[in-house]
């Protein structure tokens, strides 16, 4: 991609997503970011692991289980196709089918209330920090499935969801910052209304869930994208395979937003499945891409997780951290949400040792 290219990446999974995963993309530069130095970003040892296992800073009480039988796979990790080309059975998940498990108890929180293009939800007991400020999560793709791991991850971030038709792309809608100011004063200013008194988004981040990705990757080349401190990508990260430059070009915000996570700068969590598309490059691959491009790589593990996830690699770097699991069918696709409850608690902590700005 280079020049005036207009590139456009169609990626379909006939099976996952209600039916098609797509991406619409163009080339962009990102603005210079400006560092911002927080609590967070002082750095801090983590703590010592017992033997045969690796701390997760994601879940500090679940460690994950080093697989000492995999061997370093040979030749060029970075690119090699995904393995792990199975899947779990309903029974298998303990009953639990991921794409139709229920929401829960959402009393803690208000209804949906209409926003322009999609919706927010507020915890009803919605406490401002000391300078008048709440957090915002905006999530794209899948609302009722976010809105289902936030509650599981018990933190009390406003919520944004929107959730477009599958032959309309996210990329355009943050390719300005009418949508993205739209968002933060519609939801300022029904908050404030309600409880009183001024209330302003303190802390930003984005998350999204298969093809919402795109819209993440417009909003990290917007002049507002010094506001976001947080992106989650839970399995939707694609490019194209056989094109290296375009393939760089369509990574080149993440690959910034990553160096700077891995700084603790940002925080940065990206989960994928082992899911294989023929024609582009899967979630597997772009993830190896990132860690690559920090100088890491990611370490062979296992661990059962919500949802039937079956964790089998793992990397962690400051405030960058990547969950790869096994998986190749729809079920696995929808089971990657669950890694998006123990990414928003982390988020929480980040956010709790760091005020608003």
């Amino acid at each position: 991609m280079h020049g005036a290219t207009k590139v456009a990446l169609f990626v379909v999974l006939a099976t996952l997503g209600g039916g098609a995963v797509y991406a619409a993309l163009h080339p962009r530069v990102l603005p210079a970011v400006r560092p911002v130095a927080t609590a967070a970003s002082v750095p801090s040892a983590a703590p010592a692991a017992a033997p045969g296992t690796v701390f997760d800073p994601l879940s500090p009480d679940r460690p994950a289980w080093v697989d000492a039988s995999r061997a370093a796979p040979a030749g060029d990790w970075v690119k090699a196709r995904p393995a792990f080309q199975y899947s779990h059975t309903i029974a298998q998940r303990g009953g639990a089918d991921p794409c139709a498990t229920p929401t829960g108890d959402t009393s803690s929180y208000s209804n949906w209330v209409p926003l322009i293009q999609g919706h927010f939800m507020a915890p009803r007991e919605l406490e401002l920090d000391a300078s008048g400020h709440f957090d915002l999560v905006i999530h794209l793709h899948g609302d009722e499935l976010a809105r289902r791991e936030l509650l599981k991850s018990e933190q009390h971030f406003v919520l944004y969801a929107l959730t477009l038709n599958l032959n309309q792309s996210y990329a355009p809608l943050f390719s300005g910052s009418f949508l993205f100011d739209a968002i933060i004063a519609g939801i300022e200013q029904n908050l404030s209304k309600n409880l009183g008194k001024p209330a302003q988004v303190g802390h930003i981040a984005f998350s999204a869930w298969s093809a919402g990705f795109v819209g993440i990757e417009a909003a990290l080349s917007q002049p507002f994208a010094n506001r976001i401190d947080g992106a989650l990508l839970i399995d939707g990260l694609h490019a194209p395979r056989n094109d290296p430059k375009a393939f760089q070009e369509q990574l080149k915000p993440f690959v910034e937003f990553a160096a700077r996570a891995a700084a603790k700068e940002r925080f940065f969590f990206v989960s994928h499945s082992s899911i294989d598309p023929a024609d582009f490059a899967s979630t597997t691959e772009c993830a190896h891409y990132l860690i690559s491009s920090t100088g890491g790589r990611p370490e062979p593990v296992k661990r059962d997780d919500p949802l039937g996830l079956e964790l089998v690699e793992s990397f962690n770097r400051g405030d960058f951290n990547v969950r790869g699991y096994a998986g190749n069918d729809k079920a696995d696709h929808c089971a990657q949400l669950g890694a998006l409850r123990s990414a928003y608690a982390a988020l929480g902590r980040r956010w709790h040792a760091a005020p608003a700005r």
